[in-house]
């Protein structure tokens, strides 16, 4: 039988033919060891989640107070919403706490998933809440409602504003966190919203025509829909622990089977934690030639910086073979075993 080499946290254990095991581990500059801004992250995105939640909360108290004088039932249905995103942002900020946690003997990858499962949450709240616009729109197009069209400028320009400054502030990061943009799309659904609450106010100030309000409103819900179908659609991916939509697997494939020493490629999943924690597997069937566990650690290393660069994978466990294993059922099981 072959050599056979074993990995675990950093330490190669190669076993051979004779039954003695050599133990190797690699120099500190090229352990499996690369470094994340994971809690970074989180920090930065708890700060602004926390922010946005209570410029919200101001938002709320002025929309509510609006609705409140002018009795516009717009504004009423507006401040029904905004309580929604305010609770929504607190959740997530709650998430992002979560995700900062130290991983446990129970929860050994952390809390990450937290985020994901906020997310998932938040936008089909953004989903439900976009079909009641619409159902709403419609009843409002049957029996318009008589409203105060000044209050309806005043007020709502004044969220719009507050929510420009929060948008701005977590846009930078809704690329690497489902969360924040879960909350982007909250926060962009407001803004639409209070331009068309503006928009219909400026037109029922000079024309008095009442049917402009809900004409607007089934204009923009569909597109808060679209939006909220987008991060759904992420979020379930990852916790079905799919390859993620910006990673071509043939192509990670590729770039393995490039690195010098490896014959073939199997048992291949990559997946994520996160919107920016990527995760891969693999078992590698490596050359007749390879005998040394230094070359193998040397194979292992070039892989991962690779996959590090070219895809951002940061967390690469690789296991090496000298013997093709099963593959019947789908999953590599040792002939060994």
């Amino acid at each position: 039988m072959e050599d056979i080499v074993k990995i675990k946290s950093g330490e190669f254990t190669l076993h051979t033919r004779n039954g003695h095991a050599e133990h190797h581990r690699p120099h500190d500059d090229n352990a499996h060891s690369h470094p994340l801004n994971l809690n970074g992250e989180a920090f930065r995105s708890e700060k602004n989640l926390k922010i946005a939640f209570l410029l919200t909360i101001f938002i709320l108290i002025t929309e509510f107070s609006g609705a409140i004088i002018s009795k516009s039932m717009a504004l009423y249905s507006d401040s029904g919403h905004i309580l929604v995103d305010a609770s929504s942002l607190l959740l997530a900020w709650f998430a992002q706490i979560q995700v900062r946690k130290m991983p446990t003997e129970k929860n050994t990858y952390g809390y990450h998933r937290m985020g994901i499962l906020a997310a998932l949450f938040n936008s089909s709240l953004l989903l439900v809440i976009s079909l009641i616009l619409i159902y709403e729109s419609y009843l409002r197009l049957v029996h318009p409602e008589t409203v105060n069209s000044s209050i309806m400028i005043i007020f709502p320009l004044i969220s719009l504003v507050i929510n420009i400054i929060i948008g701005m502030r977590i846009h930078k990061d809704i690329h690497s966190n489902l969360n924040l943009k879960s909350s982007f799309f909250h926060i962009l659904g407001d803004s639409l919203i209070s331009i068309a609450i503006i928009a219909a106010g400026i037109i029922i100030y000079f024309t008095k025509f009442y049917y402009i309000d809900p004409i607007i409103s089934l204009i923009v819900s569909p597109i808060i829909a679209i939006g909220a179908f987008s991060v759904i659609n992420e979020t379930v991916n990852i916790l079905l622990e799919g390859v993620p939509k910006e990673i071509d697997f043939e192509k990670v494939k590729e770039e393995i089977l490039k690195t010098r020493g490896v014959k073939n490629v199997h048992d291949l999943h990559i997946w994520s934690m996160s919107k920016s924690f990527k995760l891969l597997s693999a078992h590698i069937l490596v050359e007749e030639n390879v005998v040394k566990s230094s070359d193998i650690c040397c194979i292992i290393n070039n892989i991962q910086d690779a996959l590090e660069e070219k895809f951002k994978i940061n967390h690469v466990v690789i296991q090496p073979e000298f013997n093709a294993c099963d593959m019947t059922n789908g999953f590599c099981v040792h002939p060994n075993l």
